[in-house]
């Protein structure tokens, strides 16, 4: 499909998450689409109101965690690449974040993982350095980057003796409907969110950076689509990506001179615009086989969605995230 990215989702992990409250305030609710409201600047940066709180923490790569789940914090390398999975489950009746595996790869070979409440409207997100930057020197700068979040997995219908999730566990065995593909524009909408612990034409070594609006790294603008529409790739097998070949071939001009072919809009080429009508097409009616989202919650395309984020840390030590739910938050105007 022109402009579209296709990725193949992993169907072999299931993951849960949870978290922790606090207050709200009075004033107008922004939009919340996603997440590119204007807040007031409060004296750290974040909004006040209900939250949600995470601690990613930057160790040393001879560290030695605790890899039992639970609490809020995670462990990253301090300087280098690191993962966190996120995951949540619309039919899990947990409501708090819950670290399911608080160690990156570096320390115990997989992903860090966190779950998250369901939230219908999805949440705003905002992150801060905090914490002596590269153990107090004020040289080299520290900084951290965070990528948008990519999803590994989405499933529907989830077989009904596994709703719970109350931990992470084993993967769901065959789920009734596997979404094992997302398709569309600006898979993900958001480029990468630098962080940058003190700014190095003034510091001293001291002072707090701000908290930033990272809610557009949690969206997603795309298609969602069934797996079992992924029939047909140029070797005539499913291939993990939506094209022009699953496209059903047909007599879409109703023309029996016409031989049969993948004209879904029957506008006399056969080319991705067809793709986009046969999409259009499936996801109406009382059973949808695909779904298009516009800056969707990432984790609210399923009923059950795990996505992971990579980060890049150059020294911090301590990047706080917030996550506060939509439909209990509001900014002072």
């Amino acid at each position: 499909m022109k402009g579209r990215k296709a990725v193949r989702l992993s169907l072999a992990l299931t993951l849960v998450l949870i978290m922790t409250g606090v207050t709200q305030i009075a004033a107008a609710k922004p939009d919340g689409s996603n997440g590119t409201n204007d807040v007031i600047a409060r004296s750290n940066g974040f909004p006040s109101g209900e939250h949600f709180n995470l601690n990613i923490l930057g160790k040393t790569a001879d560290y030695i965690g605790d890899p039992t789940p639970g609490g809020n914090s995670v462990f990253i390398l301090e300087f280098g690449a690191s993962t966190i999975e996120y995951v949540t489950n619309k039919k899990s009746s947990q409501t708090e974040l819950y670290v399911l595996d608080p160690l990156a790869e570096a320390f115990d070979g997989d992903a860090a993982r966190v779950q998250l409440p369901y939230e219908a409207e999805g949440y705003f997100v905002f992150g801060r350095i905090l914490g002596k930057p590269n153990n107090g020197s004020i040289e080299p700068v520290s900084s951290i980057i965070l990528y948008p979040n990519q999803v590994i997995a989405a499933y529907n219908d989830i077989d009904p003796a596994n709703t719970e999730f109350p931990n992470y566990t084993d993967p769901i065995d065959d789920p009734l409907l596997a979404l094992g593909l997302i398709v569309g524009p600006n898979l993900y909408v958001a480029e990468e969110e630098t962080f940058v612990r003190f700014d190095p034409d003034s510091t001293v070594g001291k002072g707090k950076s701000k908290a930033t609006n990272i809610t557009d790294l949690f969206t997603y603008t795309g298609w969602v689509v069934d797996a079992r529409l992924d029939t047909n790739g140029p070797e005539g097998v499913p291939d993990g990506i939506i094209s022009l070949f699953d496209v059903p071939i047909g007599d879409y001009d109703n023309d029996d001179l016409t031989a049969a072919n993948r004209d879904y809009n029957n506008d006399g080429v056969e080319d991705e615009l067809d793709v986009e009508a046969w999409l259009t097409a499936l996801s109406l009616g009382d059973s949808p086989m695909s779904w298009y989202y516009d800056s969707e919650w990432i984790l609210n395309i399923a009923d059950l969605v795990i996505t992971e984020q990579g980060l890049v840390n150059d020294g911090t030590k301590l990047l706080q995230v917030r996550f506060y739910p939509v439909d209990t938050t509001t900014f002072i105007e």
